[in-house]
């Protein structure tokens, strides 16, 4: 039942811009603001999950942090919550930044039109959306206690990636609409790819036991950094570490 909350209540988050656009004639300021309050509000309701299932359940991993190995700097030792605080509301607030350089681009270029925003339709889309992720945070409270730190850490960087990829798109892609003369067409397609970027986090991850053959044998053929290394004995390794490393965050935590 949880899991078709979840789904029902993702479709609800990224039908709401999507619907507004092709649906509502919303400008594309009044839709990108919109998705800029998701990303605020999906981080701060994050954030409160993030605060109480520490205190419910602490766990190593929200105290003294191990990050993946690509990830993880020497010597790392961080609160969980302050990492994805510091890294997810910087990005919130770069967004905000290049979202107002954009809209004034657009005014400057004569795409009124596409720049104006219409703060009732702000309103009606930031409601409906704070009131979707709402309810999946209200779902969420009713196992909480349970979740392992694992779960956790992927609502996190699931959160975090649906933050840079607005960014990211923000920074190249839209800029780019901005000096064409198919604005419309291309921010119709920048709601598509976001939409269909946000509906790809329901899919279920890809970790194999072991690493395919086929990839093995594409992998050894490209030049390594340490010679004589086979990609499968390396991906053992870090299969391994993984392993580690997720059952180091999952430790009961005990102050000193």
């Amino acid at each position: 039942m949880t899991h078709i909350v979840h789904l029902l209540t993702l479709l609800g988050v990224v039908g709401v811009p999507a619907l507004g656009w092709f649906g509502g004639q919303w400008s594309g300021g009044t839709t990108l603001v919109v998705y800029w309050f998701e990303t605020v509000a999906a981080c701060l309701l994050i954030s409160a999950r993030i605060v109480l299932q520490r205190r419910w359940a602490p766990r190593r991993g929200h105290f003294c942090y191990r990050a993946p190995s690509a990830n993880r700097r020497s010597g790392q030792s961080a609160s969980f919550l302050t990492g994805f605080v510091v890294t997810g509301f910087a990005f919130c607030g770069a967004h905000a930044v290049f979202l107002a350089a954009f809209i004034f681009l657009l005014h400057h270029n004569g795409k009124d039109e596409l720049a104006q925003v219409d703060w009732r339709s702000v309103g009606f889309g930031c409601l409906a959306v704070m009131a979707f992720l709402t309810i999946e945070f209200l779902v969420d409270l009713r196992s909480l206690r349970r979740w392992s730190f694992w779960h956790i850490e992927q609502l996190a960087n699931r959160g975090l990636s649906r933050v840079v990829v607005v960014h990211l798109t923000l920074i190249f892609g839209l800029f780019a609409i901005a000096v064409t003369g198919a604005s419309n067409a291309l921010f119709g397609i920048f709601v598509v790819l976001k939409t269909l970027a946000a509906l790809s986090s329901a899919l279920p991850q890809w970790e194999p036991a072991t690493v395919p053959k086929w990839l093995s044998r594409i992998m050894n053929r490209v030049p390594n950094v340490r010679p004589g290394e086979r990609f499968e004995d390396f991906w053992a390794k870090d299969r391994t570490d993984e392993v580690v490393r997720r059952e180091s965050n999952e430790l009961p935590w005990v102050s000193g």
